[in-house]
């Protein structure tokens, strides 16, 4: 009995120890592919709502808050001036915290130093023909701010002299310096307590110079440069910036001051929740834009926000609307064509097709029998329906001659004495050199269109197949995989003609790798169009071919790096 006890806890431990050898992941038979060497598009991100990048954003004010010793409003600002990098905020605060502050305008710049002017102290002389003239000593005359500072720093003086000897008699001293020529006059002017014009002892006023009132000074309210306005001209100013969408960038109201209004300040004046709201939605949409590892998803009334460490030309995809989007630049996906080549595209397409008065025709006659002929897919490969004949939609060229290796019907043939011809001729080889490449990205931007309609077609008769028993969704799915791959193929080849226009080195290439894919392209599209009586191996075949063309563009010509 104990032997066969001891038999079983062998046979046990033996169990764990297959189970340890087969889940173990130190398999060295099988290579751990990493998705970035293999896919070019391959993208790390993730999508966030509202309230989780609030509080992605709060850790960073908090941890600056804490370390600097500095209110969490100014902790925003500074976080929101340096790209929210907190290491360089803490550095540059160390270092030299006023430069900071002044760079990022919460603190006034220090005024320009005046240079003291020299006066001569005149004494007058009569010589001895009868004549005066004027002689004496020279000295220093002080700025007129510090003039103004000497005069205030003598009648607060003498006004705390008056209350130590316990006269009363004046409750509100107002220093006006006046200045004329290179004279100076100080003037003091003293309210009585108990006349008409003045206010009960203990309480001090000030005119606003925007609403030109006088007001007592507790309704007044100051940034760092010392500019003082009343309550409701501040809260007049924030509804006014709030209305035309500015937030953290309200500035003060005194003229050629650009020092910013704290968050704090301007939450405590506005007495509307309205506009409160309205100030902190844009508040966040400042503060998101400026940080580097968020995007706002660009769909349609969508909150989402994107997140990724890695800054790349890569395709973000929103899980709620479905959106696609560049990540670094926000707009609509352009592979292999970088930022900033496809803003200068775009910019020359809104100027310049108007201007060539180009229209792209839906409409074409027959090479052959010259019947006309109207678009109605997607696929460049078009038959003639009354002759039959194979030709190009681009070209009107024989479509056999596109069989070949390489596809001729991409590439713009320059001519190669352009530079020794006129102004005139050069003009016109540029355009016809635009439209080229227009004519060509405009029509696989329409084919992408056309290939949706076909694929609700093929939806439709799809679904009329499975309702009569012709099969279940899963024995049609390959058709929609095909449909998926086409579309992701076409997008990608119609933002080749944008890289190529611009492009100047390594051309030839690039072309030779553009036809290929055109060709495959044209090939899988034909074969969708009628996918239903095509053979599944065989368009499963064209399908991987037309991938692997368009993931070796990529890898060759898409700028990757951040």
């Amino acid at each position: 009995m104990a032997d066969q006890e001891s038999d079983m806890e062998y046979s046990s431990d033996n169990d764990y120890e297959f189970e340890d050898y087969y889940n173990s992941g130190e398999d060295c038979d099988i290579e751990q592919i990493d998705p970035k060497r293999t896919d070019p598009e391959y993208f790390v991100y993730e999508c966030l709502n509202v309230e989780e990048v609030e509080k992605l954003m709060n850790e960073p004010v908090e941890k600056l808050s804490t370390q600097l010793q500095i209110t969490p409003s100014l902790a925003k600002v500074l976080l929101h001036e340096t790209r929210w990098n907190t290491a360089e905020v803490i550095e540059r605060y160390r270092n030299n915290a006023s430069h900071l502050l002044v760079s990022a305008r919460i603190k006034a710049a220090p005024p320009p130093a005046t240079t003291p002017l020299v006066v001569h102290h005149a004494v007058p002389s009569t010589s001895s023909s009868g004549t005066t003239t004027i002689t004496g000593p020279s000295f220093l005359v002080p700025s007129a701010s510090s003039a103004f500072a000497a005069t205030s720093a003598a009648a607060a003086a003498a006004a705390a002299a008056a209350g130590s000897s316990g006269s009363n008699k004046y409750h509100h001293q107002l220093v006006l310096l006046e200045t004329t020529g290179s004279t100076a006059t100080t003037t003091t002017t003293t309210t009585a307590v108990g006349t008409a014009t003045s206010i009960s002892t203990g309480y001090r006023t000030q005119l606003c110079p925007v609403c030109v009132t006088v007001q007592t000074t507790d309704k007044f309210h100051s940034l760092s440069c010392a500019h003082s306005f009343c309550r409701d001209c501040w809260a007049m100013h924030f509804e006014i910036q709030i209305g035309q969408g500015i937030s953290t960038q309200i500035e003060c109201m005194e003229q050629r001051c650009d020092v910013r209004v704290p968050e704090d300040l301007v939450l405590n004046l506005l007495n509307r929740p309205v506009l409160r709201d309205k100030y902190q939605q844009f508040a966040f949409a400042d503060y998101v834009k400026s940080h580097p590892e968020l995007r706002f998803c660009p769909g349609p009334n969508c909150q989402i926000i994107i997140r990724s460490q890695d800054i790349s030309p890569k395709k973000a995809c929103c899980k709620v609307c479905k959106t696609m989007f560049c990540f670094r630049c926000g707009t609509d996906y352009h592979a292999p064509t970088d930022c900033q080549i496809i803003r200068k595209w775009l910019t020359k397409c809104a100027d310049d097709s108007e201007t060539a008065n180009y229209i792209s025709a839906h409409t074409k006659d027959c090479p052959k029998c010259h019947i006309c002929i109207e678009k109605n897919g997607g696929c460049n490969h078009m038959q003639c329906f009354n002759c039959k004949h194979d030709f190009c939609w681009m070209c009107l060229g024989d479509w056999k001659a596109h069989g070949s290796e390489y596809y001729e019907c991409s590439r713009y043939k320059e001519n190669p004495n352009i530079a020794h011809e006129s102004v005139h001729a050069q003009a016109r080889e540029a355009l016809k050199k635009y439209l080229h490449y227009y004519e060509r990205w405009e029509n696989h931007s329409k084919s992408l269109q056309l290939e949706q309609q076909t694929l609700d077609r093929m939806k439709t008769r799809i679904n009329e197949k499975v309702m009569k028993g012709l099969g279940t969704w899963i024995d049609w799915q390959h058709l929609f995989d095909a449909a998926s791959l086409l579309a992701k193929c076409r997008y990608t080849l119609q933002y080749t003609y944008p890289y190529a226009y611009y492009m100047e080195s390594r051309k030839e290439l690039f072309e030779y790798q553009q036809a290929q894919l055109e060709a495959e392209i044209e090939n899988l599209s034909w074969k969708v169009e009628r996918a239903e009586t095509t053979d599944r191996g065989e368009l499963e075949n064209q399908m991987d071919i037309a991938e692997k063309r368009r993931t070796t563009l990529l890898k060759d010509f898409f700028p990757t790096e951040a």
